[in-house]
């Protein structure tokens, strides 16, 4: 996620001069040399006195041995925006105390250019601090500003979201096969129709269900399969699955 934030704010016109990256790994920094043109160093101290905003995007067990590091040398000219799933502003602020800090939650599709990210402030960050933050996500696609308790319902939507499509689509090929579609085939027919149906979503500013009954004819195909979905009660079930999701992301925050 790094990467694609990088990616995102040079493609936005952002000099490479007013980028830091640390990373402990010799193979990402390589990377990112290589990839971005940009220096990167192993340590955070240098990142941090060279830089007034910071990027935490790594992974929430390696919270506990960051933080503390970085606030030995954080100032009030900070701001300290975390990535990392289940760590709450809380605690953040508890172990940064009088540093500005927001938290976001970007998706996968964000390395695309095309995620979607909620930003919450923390009660130190001002609307500058919040402008930043939506302006640096705005790079990687659509950004929205919540409170913080939304947080566990949008990584059930949004954060674990991709998956559920990518399951979809394996669905969809498996039952193409039982249909006798080559693979290759119903490879392209199923990801141009995804695609295709994305864009007219976005395109029509209409919502799903009226779509939907602009592709179902009475008797049709898509009713035939449409009668099967709602008897199985897909519908309820995937209902069911959020809500696993957002119960798991309430149980691993900290």
């Amino acid at each position: 996620m790094g990467q694609a934030l990088i990616k995102g704010l040079l493609a936005h016109g952002l000099s490479r001069s007013a980028l830091r990256v640390a990373d402990p790994s010799v193979k990402a920094r390589r990377v990112v040399r290589r990839r971005f043109g940009l220096q990167a160093v192993g340590r955070n101290a240098s990142v941090v006195r060279e830089s007034d905003i910071l990027v935490l995007a790594v992974k929430p067990q390696q919270f506990p041995t960051v933080v503390p590091e970085l606030a030995a040398q954080l100032t009030r000219r900070h701001l300290v925006i975390s990535i990392a799933a289940g760590m709450s502003l809380r605690w953040l602020q508890a172990r940064l105390p009088g540093i500005p800090v927001v938290r976001a939650m970007p998706n996968l599709p964000a390395t695309v250019g095309c995620g979607f990210t909620a930003v919450a402030p923390g009660r130190l960050a001002v609307s500058r601090h919040r402008a930043i933050a939506r302006t640096l996500f705005g790079a990687v696609g659509e950004v929205a500003e919540l409170p913080e308790r939304y947080f566990h319902a949008v990584t059930a939507v949004s954060g674990s979201g991709p998956a559920y499509v990518f399951f979809l689509v394996q669905m969809w090929e498996e039952a193409a096969r039982v249909l006798g579609l080559p693979p290759s085939v119903a490879r392209g027919a199923i990801q141009r129709t995804l695609d295709g149906s994305v864009r007219l979503l976005q395109a029509a500013g209409e919502p799903a269900s009226t779509l939907i009954g602009k592709v179902t004819s009475k008797q049709g195909t898509t009713e035939a399969a449409l009668k099967v979905l709602t008897t199985r009660r897909v519908s309820a079930h995937f209902t069911e699955a959020l809500q696993a999701a957002a119960r798991r992301s309430k149980e691993l925050s900290s």
